[in-house]
């Protein structure tokens, strides 16, 4: 449980420290506060097991990240805190469900299953979000259209698939 902890304090200090950085470098100097405010309010919330903090954390650093780029902002460092909020609101999550468990060593076998597959998934997001960020591909309507659906598809059998997983 430890190390889920650790994560989580390093992805809310990532994503807020990144928000803080990007909109403070780009002149949005009266937004850094707020960011760091937001996250220092989320790491007290998980501290104090309140489990709407998390929920708040995750929508403010990510409307901020939103707000970063409607200014133009650089939109590597926005992709970062968005990942980070992400990872941060699932271990804050994890975290709540792993105090359930009454063996220690089942804890940390489901928190390293949980954390290898967490740090997969991430680093994943951030490669196919940079994908997406760097290259640039004119594409028709229904061609968008069908690999949307496509997406939908594989990732409701993707969380069925882990879901099933976890039951076992």
């Amino acid at each position: 449980m430890k190390w889920t902890m650790r994560l989580f304090t390093a992805s809310v200090a990532v994503s807020t420290g990144a928000l803080a950085l990007v909109f403070g470098l780009g002149g949005q100097v009266v937004w850094s506060p707020v960011f760091v405010a937001l996250g220092a309010l989320w790491l007290i919330g998980q501290r104090r097991t309140q489990e709407w903090v998390a929920s708040l954390g995750l929508l403010s650093l990510t409307t901020g990240a939103v707000l970063g780029f409607w200014v133009g902002l650089p939109d590597i460092w926005l992709l970062l805190s968005t990942v980070a909020a992400l990872v941060a609101w699932d271990l804050h999550d994890f975290a709540h469900r792993l105090q359930d468990v009454e063996h220690d060593e089942d804890a940390r076998v489901l928190e390293r299953r949980h954390l290898a597959r967490l740090g997969v998934v991430s680093g994943l997001g951030l490669l196919l979000g940079w994908l997406a960020l760097t290259i640039r591909v004119s594409l028709r309507f229904g061609v968008v259209f069908a690999l949307g659906l496509i997406a939908v598809f594989g990732l409701s059998r993707l969380i069925r698939l882990l879901r099933r997983e976890n039951d076992a």
